[in-house]
């Protein structure tokens, strides 16, 4: 029944652009009713529709408030799939968060959603739930495992500490999303047990018999990047003042939240690449955020100014230089 589902996606997409919930849920009511499988709906209609969410604000075609709006409409939809299915049955319980510092909170209602069609009962920790609060409940939570989703870069070391957490009490820690880099290349560095490229393979992977019971503790980490790390993050706002200051020359006096707001994730983008001493990650970043201003008639030079800026009040961190040149070389 795939093509069924897929045969709505422009429709779908169509009702969270213009946050029309009635219609976006009629229209799932509909599908559930001619016995489309809930987790096709989810994989075929609402991942799709909101990988399209986002891709219209990266290219300025809708305004902040209207992908949020899309994204509300959509988290009714994940959870009215979610109250259609009956509880699981299940023993062993999944525990679902987002990493430290990301506040995306819809992968993770997807992913919670998509297990319990599959049979394996779950319990969502809200965004913003940080490694001491998964701490204090999974001992008693009946957890055997934890689904951590990241899909910002930048809150990578979050996501570190919260499968210290989970590991330390023997849980693994399946991990996914964007923010673990493509491939999942960052997954292994934060100690995670797995790693799944979507959310389809998340529950294939947890329902799958070479999961992991049990675990130990997570590794440490191969280099200790947190004077580094910190020395970035400590200076974000005189950063971000020095970078906005040196678009002047180059953009007026124009005062854009999309470059003040891009530039505070550039300083954290920078904090964590030192953090997982790989330059790719702010490579990575630098070439979408130049594409974002790009879509804004921002020139490249902007950025590159800025770039300039954070260099020279950062000559005192070790590997800050060499990452911002291998970003500008891109620019």
């Amino acid at each position: 029944m795939t093509h069924v589902v897929s045969d709505e996606l422009d429709l779908f997409l169509a009702y969270l652009g213009r946050a029309d919930e009635v219609e976006a849920l009629t229209l799932v009511r509909n599908l559930l009713g001619k016995g489309v499988p809930g987790d096709r709906v989810l994989t075929d209609l609402v991942i799709p529709a909101l990988r399209g969410v986002g891709e219209r604000w990266a290219t300025g075609e809708w305004t902040v408030a209207r992908e949020h709006s899309a994204s509300h409409v959509a988290g009714r939809v994940v959870h009215l799939i979610t109250d259609a299915t009956p509880r699981p049955r299940s023993e062993a319980r999944v525990v679902v968060c987002c990493a430290q510092g990301d506040w995306h909170g819809l992968a993770s209602t997807i992913l919670a959603a998509l297990l319990r069609v599959r049979g394996i009962d779950t319990t969502v920790l809200p965004p913003g739930t940080g490694a001491g609060e998964l701490a204090r409940m999974l001992p008693d939570s009946g957890a055997g495992s934890v689904a951590l989703g990241c899909t910002v870069s930048t809150a990578l070391p979050g996501a570190r500490a919260m499968v210290e957490v989970a590991r330390r009490v023997g849980i693994p820690v399946l991990v996914g999303g964007p923010g673990f880099g493509p491939d999942g290349r960052w997954a292994g560095l934060i100690g995670a047990n797995g790693w799944a490229a979507d959310a389809r393979g998340a529950a294939d992977t947890l329902a799958g018999p070479d999961w992991p019971a049990l675990t130990t503790p997570a590794p440490r980490l191969r280099h200790l990047p947190d004077a580094a790390h910190d020395g970035v993050g400590l200076l974000r706002t005189p950063l971000v003042a020095a970078g906005m200051s040196a678009l002047v020359p180059i953009e007026g006096e124009r005062s854009d939240t999309t470059m003040r707001d891009g530039l505070v994730t550039a300083v954290d983008a920078l904090a964590v690449s030192l953090f997982v001493d790989d330059h790719a990650l702010f490579v990575d970043f630098t070439r979408w955020f130049a594409d974002v201003l790009g879509h804004r008639r921002v020139p490249g030079e902007a950025l590159a100014a800025a770039y300039r800026a954070f260099a020279a009040r950062l000559t005192h961190v070790p590997g800050a230089d060499a990452t911002l040149t291998a970003a500008g070389a891109v620019l």
